[in-house]
């Protein structure tokens, strides 16, 4: 569990099977809010973590695309770099899944980085955000801490957001990154 920063809502918890977590979010610690017309959501990154321009976001997307775990593909949509720390935000679109997921693609998600850092911690949860379902996954390696959220909700495609924060940075950045989780809503129906 991102564990330290999570402010926790219980009443809920007895009628629903996952937790209830509510994040503070702290305005001063973010930039500007992005909004997403295809994914259905709104999100700040943290304050300093700058959108990174197109040409680069393609550079991103073009090497992902040939990156896939069980036939699912991240198409980033906005990727978010703190230029002084390399700490990132990446905000993606998850491309082979259609339905809202389940435990079984966080225990792939937990597999595949267990292979890939072998002398990592990795630790999965998931919890309620609003109106979304949230499969947390955390790696916590000796120079890096990796945050990956998969979301969900009845008005969105699945999405997922990745913070990769150098370990250095970790106690730093803490708040912002709760303030930014705290910040994904939904878009707002037009009536």
């Amino acid at each position: 569990m991102i564990s330290g920063f999570v402010g926790c809502d219980s009443p809920n918890a007895k009628k629903q099977p996952y937790e209830t977590f509510v994040f503070q979010v702290d305005e001063s610690r973010l930039e500007p809010t992005v909004t997403d017309e295809t994914l259905r959501i709104k999100i700040a990154a943290p304050r300093n973590w700058k959108m990174i321009d197109d040409a680069m976001l393609q550079q991103v997307t073009n090497k992902l695309d040939s990156q896939r775990i069980q036939g699912i593909q991240m198409v980033p949509r906005w990727i978010f770099l703190n230029e002084d720390s390399q700490a990132m935000c990446v905000v993606s679109k998850l491309k082979g899944v259609e339905i809202a997921p389940d435990e079984t693609l966080l225990k792939t998600f937990t597999t595949a980085y267990q292979n890939q850092f072998p002398k990592a911690t990795v630790q999965q949860a998931v919890f309620i955000k609003d109106a979304f379902r949230i499969h947390q996954l955390m790696v916590i390696a000796t120079d890096f801490v990796r945050i990956k959220l998969i979301c969900d909700a009845p008005e969105t495609l699945v999405f997922q957001v990745d913070y990769h924060i150098p370990k250095s940075v970790y106690q730093t950045e803490l708040r912002s990154i709760e303030s930014s989780i705290g910040s994904i809503n939904l878009i707002e129906k037009k009536q």
